[in-house]
């Protein structure tokens, strides 16, 4: 006859706090619902280290809730000075076009007396006519029969014109005066070898002619 075999069973539960607890108020508000939970227990009366526990875990609580509260007391606070921050802004922004203001009208155009007050001077200088573009060169260019003609841009805001010649003392040589946005111009379709001359001059709408002075002829040779 065979003996009945009896098991045992074996507590092994583990507590777990199944309440949210993402923020701080969370926190405290799980510490109060479950500490008011616990002590419905049967087991709460000669559970005194769990009481004892439950105790310290409800004074953090309380020093949590607090600073909960003074951490919304500093945000309104900082919040109400970042908006009288952005008011003074304005404010001193006013007050220092007014100083300016004021400066300029005693001051009368004088930059000594501007400077006295120890402060810059935005002067206006008056537009001169342009000038002729510098560094004109005019070298071989890659393709066959190509030359190219570069010179620095300067002051020339509103681009360039350019004309070549083979013979620059003779103006039946002269080319049709071509518009150039970049500071250079590329000539092709001559003969290998042959010498082109080049000048260029910045266009300028405040001149009758609309352009600056011509620069010198340069010459160069085709590829």
């Amino acid at each position: 006859m065979s003996k009945a075999k009896t098991a045992k069973h074996v507590d092994r539960a583990t507590p777990v706090l199944r309440t949210p607890r993402k923020t701080d108020a969370d926190k405290v508000q799980a510490t109060r619902t479950a500490s008011q939970a616990m002590q419905a227990s049967p087991d709460w009366a000669q559970a005194v280290e769990v009481q004892g526990a439950v105790t310290a875990w409800n004074k953090v609580a309380d020093d949590m809730q607090a600073n909960v509260a003074a951490v919304g007391a500093a945000k309104e606070v900082l919040f109400q000075a970042e908006a009288k921050a952005r008011v003074l802004r304005r404010k001193w922004q006013a007050a220092t076009d007014h100083v300016l203001s004021t400066v300029n009208v005693f001051a009368d155009g004088s930059g000594d007396v501007v400077k006295g007050f120890s402060l810059g001077v935005r002067g206006r200088t008056a537009t001169g006519a342009q000038l002729a573009p510098e560094g004109l060169s005019v070298a071989p260019d890659k393709a066959p029969g190509s030359v190219v003609a570069k010179w620095k841009r300067g002051t020339g805001t509103h681009g360039f014109i350019a004309q070549h010649a083979t013979d620059p003392a003779n103006p039946a040589t002269y080319s049709a005066i071509v518009p150039c946005t970049a500071s250079k111009c590329r000539l092709e379709g001559q003969l290998s070898g042959a010498v082109v001359h080049f000048r260029v001059a910045a266009i300028d709408p405040t001149e009758a002619s609309g352009q600056s002075p011509w620069t010198a002829w340069v010459a160069g040779t085709a590829t």
